[in-house]
C-alpha cells in the first residue's frame, strides 16, 4: 500500500511538473510576443514621423500599458537598444556569414543589396525617419566590427590601419546610399550594382595587399 501511494503522489507530482514546464514555456512565448508587439508599434511609429523616442506614445501605438513596455525593456534606453538589432534584422542588413575569402563578397553584397530592393515599406520608412538616422548611427560601431572582421579573414596580413581603411570603404561599397546611386542614377539591377560594388572591394583589397607585400620585399632587400 505504501509503495502504490509513493507511486500515485510521484505520477502527481510529475504531473504537476509537466504542468509547470509547459506554462512557463507558454509564458516565455507570450513575453517574446509581447517584445515583439512593442517593438513593431515602435517602427510603425517611427515610419509615421515619430521624432523622439516616447515610451508612452509606443505603448499606445503597441495597445499595451506603459508599465508593460517598462517590464520587457527595463528602460527608454533599454527599448532603443532593443531596436537596433530589430530594425537591422528586419532589414535584412545582418549577413549570415562573414567573407572568409575575396570572392565571398560577392554574395554578401548581393544578399544586402537584394535585401535592400525588397526591404518592407514600413521598415524603409523607419529608417529615413529622424529616429532611425539615430538608430543606424548607433549600429555603425558593430556594424564597421562585422566588416573589419571580414577583412582581416580575407587579409590577415595587412596592418592595422590599412584594414581600417578597407573597413570604411566596404560599409560605404554597401550601404543603401552606394545601391540607390546604382540603381536610380545608372539604371543597373541588384545583381550588376552587387558586382560592381563586389569587384571595386575586391581590387582594393587585393591592391592593399600587393603594396604590403611589396613594402615588405623592399625592406628586406635594404637589410
Amino acid at each position: 500500500m505504501i509503495h502504490n501511494i509513493d507511486a500515485k503522489s510521484s505520477g502527481s507530482s510529475g504531473a504537476r511538473e509537466g504542468k509547470r514546464t509547459y506554462e512557463s514555456q507558454l509564458r516565455v512565448e507570450q513575453a517574446e510576443a509581447t517584445r515583439e508587439r512593442i517593438l513593431e508599434a515602435l517602427v510603425r511609429a517611427m515610419a509615421n514621423g515619430l521624432a523622439t523616442l516616447s515610451v508612452p506614445a509606443v505603448a499606445r501605438e503597441a495597445g499595451v500599458s506603459v508599465p508593460t513596455v517598462y517590464r520587457h525593456f527595463g528602460s527608454k534606453a533599454g527599448l532603443f537598444d532593443a531596436l537596433i538589432p530589430y530594425v537591422t534584422t528586419k532589414a535584412g542588413l545582418v549577413p549570415e556569414t562573414l567573407p572568409e575569402t575575396l570572392e565571398d563578397y560577392a554574395d554578401l553584397t548581393r544578399t544586402v543589396f537584394r535585401n535592400f530592393e525588397s526591404m518592407d515599406a514600413t521598415i524603409r520608412a523607419a529608417l529615413a525617419s529622424q529616429l532611425g538616422r539615430e538608430v543606424r548611427q548607433a549600429e555603425m560601431p558593430w556594424r564597421r566590427g562585422l566588416h573589419r572582421e571580414g577583412i582581416r579573414r580575407s587579409a590577415p596580413e595587412l596592418p592595422d590601419e590599412e584594414i581600417e581603411r578597407l573597413t570604411d570603404l566596404s560599409v560605404a561599397l554597401t550601404s543603401s546610399g552606394t545601391f540607390r546611386v546604382y540603381r536610380d542614377n545608372l539604371g543597373l539591377d541588384v545583381d550588376e550594382a552587387a558586382d560592381r560594388a563586389s569587384w571595386a572591394l575586391r581590387t582594393l583589397i587585393r591592391g592593399a595587399r600587393c603594396a604590403a607585400s611589396e613594402s615588405i620585399a623592399s625592406k628586406g632587400s635594404l637589410e
